[in-house]
């Protein structure tokens, strides 16, 4: 009987501990948005233009332990430029060199503490003059002359800047594409604590920043991590990756539906990352695979919203001590910490990598896959000299891939 009560109280105690952290007002997490049921189409089955293949097997790895996360990759004929961990911009050229272009951030003792050495994770070519934006995940959205290497703050962590229905400071900035014009488009992926998105209601926002006015108008809100942006080739309409939905939205620029927003393609088979546009279509990553035997964590818990509270909860308050300490004694274990979590992510995501090819109507018209991790966490693929290059906030390496030709039989996986 002794043992039962015991029993009985310690289930009793762990009861009333669980109901605190529920019902107690005041304490973490403070989301942008209450917590609401949402919903994200599942997968599509992997046929037709999904059907797998093995053209990602096999890939090569270039300036292997020379660069570290090269998560956005752009190109011109002096070579391709990447933002590294540390808060370097890059280039990279045929003759296998690694050449600095620019550095956003803070002197820092360990390069993956990204919010002190900064993380360049999205760049474009300014095709007004010879500069590069770039957006840094955690400093802003700068620009860089690439002739004389002066650096502007275009838009800062510290700015409030709208929202469609709660204002607020970007928090994780992304990708970014200049139109023709010179505007700027930039997404800011969500504005609740990174270790909070599985459980939090989407808070991505798009924007279109002017130069003239140095003014940001919020395009769209409420975006599920807002990430990979792609303008269209008459700039009559823009596509944004939302990654945790696995869907690509559709914003209208111009003609009779402006300002109007439509689901471009959804039930992704994997997460999207950055998107590469060209004249006729985007090569779409999908960083961690989807399907019927790996379900999406958030696609799981987003019709749940007291379940993802209770999570958020028990999160936000498991960093309170970590938070605590790294205000008193200011190090670097927070930051190895999140290193390792995440690349745990990575090693144990599933083995399927895809790259699809999306055209300007929002078909899936051709599929690429690789199952021997070769290509593990890519986020972003880029075209270039007849090769795939394809970037990684993960990986030491750029990865490269010959391009597969559109009427080559498809080499199939043999299970």
């Amino acid at each position: 009987m002794g043992f039962l009560s015991s029993i009985s109280k310690a289930v009793l105690y762990f009861g009333l501990f669980l109901g605190a952290i529920f019902l107690l007002p005041g304490l973490p997490p403070n989301t942008t948005f209450p917590f609401k049921e949402y919903e994200i189409t599942p997968p599509r089955e992997l046929k037709g233009t999904l059907e797998t293949n093995a053209h990602l097997d096999g890939a090569r790895h270039l300036w292997q332990d020379r660069v570290f996360g090269p998560e956005c990759l752009i190109a011109r004929d002096d070579g391709i430029y990447t933002g590294i961990h540390g808060g370097e911009v890059i280039r990279l050229n045929k003759k296998d060199s690694v050449e600095t272009v620019t550095k956003i951030g803070q002197p820092c003792d360990y390069i993956f503490q990204d919010t002190v050495c900064g993380y360049p994770v999205g760049l474009a070519f300014d095709p007004q003059g010879n500069n590069m934006v770039i957006a840094d995940a955690y400093y802003g959205l700068w620009q860089v002359n690439l002739d004389t290497k002066q650096k502007t703050m275009l838009v800062s962590p510290e700015q409030v800047l709208p929202g469609k229905k709660v204002n607020r400071p970007a928090k994780l900035f992304n990708s970014v594409a200049i139109s023709r014009e010179g505007d700027i488009y930039w997404t800011d992926s969500l504005t609740d604590d990174f270790m909070l998105a599985p459980f939090a209601n989407p808070s991505g926002r798009l924007f279109r920043y002017n130069r003239k006015t140095n003014t940001n108008e919020i395009l769209l809100d409420e975006l599920a991590f807002a990430n990979g942006i792609a303008l269209s080739p008459q700039e009559d309409f823009i596509i944004v990756s939302e990654t945790t939905a696995m869907r690509l939205t559709k914003y209208h620029l111009k003609g009779p539906r402006t300002g109007q927003s439509e689901v471009f393609v959804d039930g992704l088979p994997g997460l999207p990352d950055n998107l590469t546009p060209d004249a006729e279509g985007i090569w779409v990553p999908l960083g961690i695979a989807a399907d019927i035997e790996n379900p999406n964590m958030f696609a799981i818990l987003s019709p749940h919203p007291r379940l993802r509270f209770f999570l958020a909860r028990l999160m936000a308050l498991m960093q309170l001590p970590f938070r605590y300490l790294n205000q008193v004694y200011p190090s670097t274990v927070v930051d190895r910490l999140f290193h390792a979590f995440t690349e745990w992510v990575n090693r144990n995501s599933p083995n399927r990598t895809t790259v699809v090819r999306v055209d300007w109507n929002g078909n899936i018209v051709r599929s690429l896959h690789g199952f021997d991790r070769s290509t593990a966490g890519v986020s972003h693929v880029l075209e270039y000299k007849g090769h795939l290059y394809m970037g990684s906030p993960f990986n030491q390496y750029v990865i490269q891939v010959e391009l597969p030709k559109t009427n080559e039989k498809e080499k199939k996986v043999v299970s």
